[in-house]
C-alpha cells in the first residue's frame, strides 16, 4: 500500500509541457490527430478491438480495456488454443466481482507470448492473462499491465492502437469493425431471445 501512494504522490506531482518544437532525445512519441478520427468525428459508441496471434493462433476480439488491472483471457479461447490445466499457475487471490456484483473465481493464470502486427510492425510479449470462466464477447482483454507492457497507448476515440516496434518504427493498429459488428449483432441476437 505505501508503495502505491508513493507512485501516486510522484504521478501527480509532474506536470511537464514539452513545447512542441522541442527536441527530445529517443523515441518519436506515440501521438493521435484529428486527420486520423474515423469518419472525421470522435469515437465514443465502438470499443477498440484488434487482432493478435497467440499460441500460433489468429486471435480476433481482443478488447483493449485502459480501465482493467490485469489481462483476462476467457475460458472460450483457452479451449480453442487447445490450452490445459497444466498450463496453468494457481490463483490464490479472492474472487473477482463485475460489474452487477456477481463474483467468480478464475482458474489461474496461463503465461502466453501474444504477436501484435506482421512483419516489420511485429512486437511479442508475454502476458500472464488471468483464465476466467463467464460469458463474453470478447476472446480476451488486453489491460493496463499488458499495454505497459507492449509500451501502448491507444484511442477509443481514434479507434487505434500505437506501438513502437523495431528501429523506432510507429505502428498504428486500426481497430477491427468488423469484429464490433459480429459482436453487436450478437449481443443483439442474445438480448431478443430473452424478451
Amino acid at each position: 500500500m505505501g508503495s502505491m501512494k508513493r507512485k501516486f504522490e510522484v504521478l501527480m506531482s509532474v506536470n511537464l509541457l514539452v513545447p512542441s518544437n522541442s527536441n527530445i532525445e529517443g523515441r518519436p512519441p506515440l501521438a493521435f490527430y484529428d486527420s486520423e478520427l474515423p469518419g472525421g468525428a470522435a469515437n465514443s459508441a465502438i470499443p477498440l478491438l484488434v487482432g493478435a496471434s497467440m499460441a500460433n493462433t489468429d486471435v480476433r476480439r481482443v478488447l483493449i480495456g485502459t480501465g482493467a488491472s490485469c489481462d483476462i483471457m476467457y475460458t472460450s479461447l483457452f479451449k480453442t488454443l487447445q490450452l490445459t490445466e497444466k498450463n496453468l499457475s494457481p490463483y490464490i487471490e479472492s474472487e473477482l466481482n463485475g460489474f452487477n456484483g456477481s463474483s467468480t473465481q478464475p482458474w489461474g493464470y496461463v503465461q502466453l507470448l501474444v504477436t501484435f502486427g506482421e512483419e516489420e510492425a511485429k512486437k511479442t510479449i508475454a502476458i500472464p492473462f488471468l483464465v476466467i470462466d463467464c460469458p463474453s464477447l470478447y476472446n480476451c482483454l488486453i489491460g493496463r499491465t499488458g499495454l505497459s507492457q507492449l509500451g501502448a497507448a491507444c484511442s477509443t476515440a481514434h479507434l487505434k492502437l500505437k506501438y513502437h516496434a523495431k528501429d523506432g518504427l510507429i505502428v498504428s493498429l486500426k481497430g477491427d469493425i468488423e469484429a464490433v459488428k459480429r459482436c453487436f449483432l450478437q449481443a443483439n441476437k442474445a438480448q431478443s431471445s430473452v424478451s
